[in-house]
């Protein structure tokens, strides 16, 4: 009788054993799906930041500043129509 009983208690443990298996492969494979997804999102970010830093780049050129401001209805400084204001004095300066 005892031999039965730890055979069943043996069965019961392998039972778990696998179980536990079983559940154990399953987590890993969502966490390599869940890394899988955010190795791609850093891609992708990564990428949005070069295209950024490309159009940061041509958006600091003279020549698209000055057409961008052509645009919006701007002129060049005309030194005839400029009025230069001396510095104003600061609290606690003469």
């Amino acid at each position: 009788m005892p031999s039965r009983m730890v055979v069943a208690l043996l069965a019961a443990l392998l039972m778990a054993s696998a179980l536990s298996l079983v559940t154990s492969q399953h987590r890993a494979r969502e966490l390599f799906a869940d890394l899988e997804a955010a190795q791609q999102l850093a891609r992708q970010s990564e990428a949005e930041g070069n295209r950024l830093r490309i159009e940061l780049g041509r958006a600091s050129q003279p020549a698209v500043i000055e057409a961008a401001a052509r645009q919006l209805g701007m002129r060049p400084i005309d030194p005839e129509h400029t009025t230069l204001l001396p510095p104003a004095a600061r609290a606690g300066q003469p």
